[in-house]
């Protein structure tokens, strides 16, 4: 049988505080409708855990979880001391809506909603859509269908005086109202805690929530204009007790709900004690919520067979979310000993079903490692007997899979953590060299990618032959690409994604070091600086790949007037092939080759994963019966390294140890900071005047840096008249970071050139210098 998911996946770090007093808890996380790359979270972040002083944070995604930032800090009005109890919604435009429980001391006293219309990057200052006393546990939902009579419209429910209270925006966030015409705070169930928000494709709004000792919810179909009385889902439940055993944390019980694919199928999960150990209880229902499968009206377990957790595992904190494909998710805490020993620590485990929520028996363990909620820990309302992980976590989906949002410890701080959950996976691929074969990290010169050509008609699917360049200002370039499905799973939506990197402010050779996600994403180009070392060309049309299949996707159009003269910059393509179950990072657990692991220095090498590569284009020219310089400019850096000391090492085979060659520190433009050489990082080379004479096969200079300084240099080749081009004659950079750290290479590759080449010049032998890099 083949796999719906794997785990445990890799664990991505979403936040980093060197404080312990920066704690973060109790976190959401939403899938802009628009975008499935762009998701929003939240989650509480204290500045001083023992006395419970906190307020709320904010975060995005703009590559499906593999790197974030984190915003402002959100606009607190006078008499606030912060915001708590975080939810997001997304409207249908990629509006989000982060509703937030503003408090004085330990009341809370009021609902506020801040809205971001950049994808979670900067926030409005908070609107105060209600005030009183009491207001507590809040929840919201849009209506993302854009076939909804009713598409655009955000709705609030939280409990506070008079029971279930409901407020909505038809207008965008512009204004706030309650049922009808009525303000916002309308009640709509006289007992209630901790509601949830869902809306169904066919617009309907339901709202479930605990009451006493059952789940209830009500609904509307009229916009949220009016409500149903509330109906009964499940009785005589369980709540957890107000501690585990064996942990000094919270545990609230909460319900959390979904809406299938199918408008008509609901979900709803809770935390029960009934066994005397913590276990989700589910109900389902296939009408609306006319009628729901609840077992014996108490709820069913989620969990059967051999998926059911040992006996000495608590599950608590369940959250429910859907694919649009209908594949439903549950999330939980796992809490107990592990690996035989005998302190009880923390998993994230999910669990999806396939069946309309009719089974579970699909479960992985998300963490890489379990984590301890006794580190840093968080004294509820300060006291120290009662600590605070959070009384919810966040769970997203879209269709690229599942994407638990979790605090963890293992950093000794609470921290925010995420990764992806491919659902039915597949591993989508594209070579980074000829000796690729789907291992990774990919072996061989990873600047190659035969899987990438480009063209000068749109002939790829048919011609498989790269034509680079023609630079001649009226000629249109198409860029196609080769990619393989490994399996486990047939590929879905597959598409080739391709930017052009150092667009278009250099001269000529691109920079060593690029990032994947950072540099192939535009989401991720926030500055102007950025922005202009950048050109996305777009996406190719999706295709279905079986498993060992393999296609041509494009053509990419690259409109010659995005192409210059040879000589003004160097473009250098950066491919992804993207799938809605891609899971091809590599390395133990979907890894990918950190930049810095252990940190929120974000960024791998492409070449861990088999879904990017890179492939370069670039000439110079050698004349025959003449000495030549070769003159090739190009950048050191990154802009997302904390790197302090970068080293270019050039390595040049040994048919050139008679060639000179010069490099030489660029002089900083306007706004750029100069570069410091360091001495004693000096080898196989001598300083003259303004520059250094390669001295040695092997050469070295070093810089000092600032984090995310980038440097210009430029290597100079001086050939001789009559150099013997008949075998290939190379020439390596490598960059290297902080001593230790090999970040990129490049090579200049002098070769003959085609006979086309030169019939058309015949008077001089043309050869050919190609940059590669890594």
């Amino acid at each position: 049988m083949l796999p719906l998911i794997l785990g445990p996946r890799y664990n991505i770090r979403v936040t980093c505080d060197a404080s312990p007093s920066n704690d973060r808890s109790e976190s959401t996380l939403e899938v802009n409708p628009t975008n499935p790359y762009n998701m929003v979270g939240s989650s509480k972040r204290f500045t001083d855990p023992h006395t419970y002083a906190f307020s709320l944070a904010a975060y995005s995604t703009f590559d499906a979880g593999r790197s974030w930032q984190e915003a402002a800090p959100l606009g607190l009005l006078a008499g606030w001391d912060g915001v708590s109890d975080p939810t997001v919604a997304f409207d249908d435009v990629g509006g989000a809506y982060l509703v937030a429980l503003p408090f004085q001391g330990p009341e809370p006293m009021a609902i506020a909603v801040y809205k971001s219309t950049d994808g979670g990057l900067t926030w409005s200052p908070p609107n105060l859509i209600h005030s009183a006393q009491g207001d507590d546990k809040q929840s919201a939902a849009g209506d993302t269908n854009p076939a909804s009579p009713y598409h655009g419209r955000v709705y609030a429910a939280w409990d506070g005086p008079g029971g279930m209270l409901f407020g909505r925006t038809i207008d965008y966030g512009a204004s706030w109202r309650g049922t009808g015409a009525n303000p916002v705070g309308t009640s709509l169930a006289p007992d209630s805690f901790g509601p949830q928000v869902v809306v169904a494709a066919d617009s309907s709004v339901y709202i479930f929530f605990i009451a006493g000792n059952d789940i209830q919810f009500v609904k509307s179909t009229d916009g949220g204009d009016s409500f149903s009385n509330p109906a009964t889902v499940a009785s005589g439940i369980t709540g957890l007790p107000g501690q585990l055993p064996g942990g000094t944390f919270r545990t609230p019980t909460v319900a959390t709900a979904c809406v299938g694919a199918n408008a008509t199928d609901l979900v709803v999960a809770w935390a029960d004690y009934r066994q005397n150990v913590a276990r989700i209880y589910y109900a389902r229902s296939n009408n609306s919520g006319a009628t729901w499968q609840a077992g014996t009206g108490s709820g069913m377990p989620l969990l059967s067979g051999g998926a059911v957790s040992a006996p000495d595992q608590h599950e608590f904190q369940p959250q429910l979310a859907c694919t649009p494909a209908g594949d439903v998710g549950c999330d939980f805490y796992l809490f107990g000993p592990k690996g035989g020993g005998t302190t009880p620590l923390i998993d994230v485990v999910l669990t999806v079903s396939a069946d309309n929520a009719a089974s579970f028996v699909d479960r992985v363990t998300v963490t890489e490692m379990p984590w301890d909620p006794t580190v840093d820990a968080v004294w509820a309302h300060g006291d120290p007997s009662i600590t605070f992980i959070g009384d919810y976590f966040g769970l997203a989906a879209s269709p690229l899979g599942f994407f638990p949002f979790w605090m963890d410890t293992r950093t000794g701080t609470q921290e925010m953590f995420t990764a992806r959950v491919a659902v039915r996976p597949a591993n989508v691929y594209i070579r980074d060299s000829s000796s690729d074969t789907g291992t990774v990290p990919s072996p061989g010169n990873h600047w190659e990618a035969p899987d990438l050509i480009v063209r000068r008609q749109q002939d790829g699917s048919t011609v498989w032959v790269d034509q680079d360049l023609l630079r001649d200002g009226v000629t249109d370039h198409f860029i196609y690409g080769k990619i393989t499905n490994l399996g486990p799973n047939p590929a879905e939506n597959v598409t080739l994604a391709v930017t052009v990197g150092n667009y278009p402010a250099l001269d000529a050779l691109p920079g060593l070091e690029f990032r994947y996600p950072q540099d192939w994403y535009p989401g991720d180009w926030q500055t102007v600086a950025v922005q202009q070392r950048h050109l996305y060309l777009g996406e190719s049309a999706p295709q279905n790949l079986t498993v060992g299949a393999t296609r041509i996707f494009g053509p990419i159009r690259w409109p010659a007037v995005q192409i210059p003269q040879e000589g003004t910059w160097h473009p250098c393509l950066l491919a992804e092939a993207r799938g809605n179950n891609n899971d091809s990072a590599g390395g133990l657990n979907g890894a990918p080759v950190l930049v810095a692991p252990g940190t929120c220095d974000y960024g791998s090498y492409f070449w861990g994963d088999n879904n990017v590569c890179q492939r370069n284009l670039s000439y110079a020219h050698v004349f025959a019966k003449a000495e030549s310089l070769i003159e090739l400019p190009f950048i050191v850096g990154s802009p997302y390294s904390h790197a302090r000391l970068v080293e270019v090492i050039v390595h040049k085979d040994g048919r050139l140890d008679g060639v000179p060659m010069i490099l030489e520190l660029l002089p900083p433009r306007k706004g750029e900071k100069p570069a410091v050489p360091d001495k004693t990082h000096l080898h196989g080379a001598k300083l003259a005047g303004k520059h250094w004479n390669l001295t040695h096969r092997v050469a070295g200079v070093g810089f000092a840096i600032e984090p995310g300084q980038m440097l210009r240099l430029k290597l100079s080749v001086r050939m001789p008249e009559n150099f013997d081009l008949d075998a290939p004659a190379k020439v390596t950079l490598f960059q290297r970071n902080d001593s230790h750290v090999m970040t990129g290479s490049a090579i200049l590759e002098l070769v003959r050139a085609h006979a086309r080449q030169a019939d058309k010049e015949p008077k001089k032998r043309d050869a050919k210098a190609r940059k590669k890099g890594r």
